[in-house]
């Protein structure tokens, strides 16, 4: 049991990728990333999708 939730996580690791945001009136680009441990993937990915959505809200666009 230990080692399928180990090889679980291991395998979730890569998904929370950084997302690059720009701004299509000044051309600034910002990426949303997270400062949570790689061993918690789904709490990152939720911190990336937070920012991801308030860029959004803002009119910026995913690049």
């Amino acid at each position: 049991m230990r080692q399928t939730a180990l090889a679980l996580v291991l395998t979730l690791a890569g998904c929370a990728t950084p997302a690059i945001y720009q701004d299509p009136k000044t051309g600034q680009v910002q990426q949303c990333t997270t400062n949570v441990p790689p061993t918690l993937p789904l709490l990152a990915q939720q911190d990336i999708d937070k920012c991801a959505q308030a860029f959004e809200r803002m009119g910026w666009k995913k690049q």
